[in-house]
């Protein structure tokens, strides 16, 4: 039994990090975004935060995150210049 626990700390975004929703992988069928974070369905569409980590660890996923949308930009950026965005 908790005693004395304040609500505050047990609600949405206070103290947790939010993932998942929009997994990531090469097959449409089972997956909503390519190893870039663009969306299979909706063209030109890159969801580059942390909908596609469909499990978390134990620690702070910002990294891993921030590792992913940079890699995501830099393929947006390429894909840009070659015209077939």
């Amino acid at each position: 039994e908790i005693v004395n626990v304040s609500r505050r700390i047990l609600t949405e975004g206070w103290s947790i990090h939010e993932l998942g929703t929009a997994r990531m992988g090469s097959d449409p069928k089972t997956s909503v975004l390519n190893q870039f974070q663009q969306s299979h369905d909706v063209k030109n569409l890159f969801v580059v935060d942390g909908s596609s980590h469909v499990s978390a660890s134990c620690q702070n996923p910002t990294w891993t995150i921030m590792a992913l949308a940079w890699r995501s930009c830099d393929y947006l950026a390429d894909q840009f210049k070659k015209g077939n965005l």
